[in-house]
């Protein structure tokens, strides 16, 4: 037997059976919400005392079957609940159908803590407009309110589910629910789609195996549902006791085995979403860590296949430089980055690691570890051509040799084997910088001579080449595209134009 007291976080599911809203895939829109609610309301009210009584910290998540927002008492007993010490968040899923504006007064006049309320807003195409259900939600989010959007991923709303992201401050997550109705699996072309949308949209897809020794329910987390009747999360069928009837939770494992839905493998302690979504996870609304500085990869993280920075990706660094300094971490040099990334773009960023750190730059200052004087032996002298790179005072930093033909190449390596530089290869193109070197390196000298705390600073990255570096911060992030190697080391895998919505930006 388990004390209840010990729960942390609870899912609550009253007996509301309706939906203002007539969605066609959804069996409570065809339910109208003009029939009787006074039972609901009990069982409500009922949840909120207990709640006021309780005695520890504790997180909500209300999760009804319809539209609970249109109902006053539900309204009122968020507020109630917000404004109570030991609850640390509460949230509800909705439509967003009532009007924010008018919600908002009543939450003032209540003296509701609003910043500790959060909205999983999803968004029905069928009854609204991306429009209003924009403007709705900005309303709420500009007044403090913890918010997330969501929509089922249905193939025919592409298009509109684009403008949906497209019209959403970059600082709000929008996820993508798979639609489970489809009746057939996502094409390659649907998932990338979708997954441009939602960078965590390939999580929905799979679901998640039941891991019944490292689920939070029944020790941290439960779901109540109107009755009072606990169970370890709305999807599990098994009964444990009863919110008013004790104290006590029965050991009976859950006989699921798959967690299908976000709500049920959201209390999976080893899923990889958890990372992501830190404190968040509960209500789907990222906790945003706070990062004083990015460091941006170029080839294959800010440029696409064709060499080319996306326009979403470059929106994206225009917002961010605006709130919090931009770096760049490349094995490009300087020059080659500013023509990679054109001019404008260039400028948002304040300088960098350059040559894989064999060259750095920051505002008012540089520094390199300049290279020995290259003499190749005869007859390599002769059938490899040699690009010195050299800061502003003539010191080279960084050599690039390309043999006239592949049968050089050999021969060349050998030789540069017993000089004392860090050799790289790609096809033909051979690169030498000092053999002390390197991204990771250079990232260290370079937050050591700004006084950036590597804890407070996020790194984007796409090669396995970047792992080293990477490592040296928290915020470690690879790109959708990025190398499989590299993906199973970070913490977060998210595109550019996606990080506004995970992190917390501040100069």
């Amino acid at each position: 037997m388990r004390r209840l007291d010990s729960i942390r976080q609870i899912y609550y599911r009253g007996l509301l059976r309706s939906c203002n809203y007539t969605c066609s895939y959804c069996p409570f829109g065809r339910k109208s919400p003009s029939g009787p609610t006074s039972r609901d309301e009990q069982a409500w009210r009922r949840f909120v005392a207990a709640m006021a009584a309780w005695r520890s910290p504790v997180r909500l998540f209300l999760i009804p079957y319809g539209e609970a927002l249109v109902h006053a008492y539900y309204r009122e007993g968020i507020a109630q609940l917000s404004t109570l010490p030991h609850v640390r968040g509460v949230g509800c899923q909705t439509n967003l159908s009532y009007p924010a504006q008018a919600w908002l007064e009543e939450l003032r006049q209540s003296g509701a803590e609003v910043g500790k309320i959060h909205l999983w807003a999803s968004f029905h195409p069928e009854m609204t407009s991306v429009r209003r259900f924009v403007d709705q939600l900005h309303r709420l989010h500009e007044a403090g309110l913890q918010v997330c959007a969501g929509a089922v991923g249905k193939p025919d709303h592409l298009a509109l589910l684009q403008e949906l992201r497209d019209s959403l401050s970059p600082d709000i997550y929008l996820f993508v629910n798979a639609m489970q109705g489809l009746k057939r699996g996502y094409t390659a072309e649907e998932t990338l789609a979708f997954s441009s949308i939602d960078n965590l949209f390939a999580y929905d897809v799979q679901n998640a195996a039941a891991d019944w020794e490292h689920c939070m329910g029944r020790s941290e987390s439960c779901f109540v549902d109107g009755w009072g009747n606990v169970r370890a999360c709305p999807r599990s069928r098994t009964v444990l006791g009863n919110l008013y009837g004790g104290l006590s939770l029965e050991e009976v494992p859950c006989t699921n085995r798959r967690c299908d839905c976000y709500i049920a493998f959201s209390n999976l302690i080893r899923h990889p979403l958890r990372q992501v979504m830190g404190g968040g996870m509960l209500w789907r609304t990222p906790e945003k860590m706070p990062v004083s500085a990015v460091f941006f990869d170029v080839d294959g993280t800010l440029t696409g296949a064709d060499g080319r920075v996306l326009d979403s990706y470059a929106e994206a660094l225009r917002w961010l430089s605006r709130r919090v300094p931009l770096y760049l971490a490349t094995s490009l040099t300087e020059d080659l980055a500013r023509r990679r990334l054109g001019h404008s773009l260039f400028v948002l960023f304040r300088g960098g690691i350059f040559a894989d750190g064999a060259s750095l730059r920051g505002e008012g200052w540089s520094e390199c570890l300049p290279l020995l004087p290259l003499s190749l032996p005869q007859p390599l002298d002769r059938m490899v051509k040699v690009t010195a790179h050299q800061d502003a005072l003539g010191h080279p930093y960084k050599y690039s040799l390309l043999p006239d033909s592949r049968e050089e190449i050999a021969p060349l390596l050998e030789w540069l084997g017993t000089q004392p530089y860090r050799v790289s290869r790609n096809r033909r193109l051979i690169t030498l910088i000092h053999p002390q070197a390197g991204k990771k390196e250079g990232f260290l000298r370079f937050c050591a001579r700004l006084g950036l705390p590597t804890g407070r600073v996020l790194a984007v990255g796409n090669e396995i080449s970047d792992a080293d570096m990477l490592a040296c911060t928290p915020f470690s992030c690879a790109v959708l595209t990025a190398d499989e190697a590299l993906k199973q080391r970070v913490r977060y895998v998210l595109n550019p134009d996606r990080l506004a919505a995970f992190f917390h930006f501040s100069k």
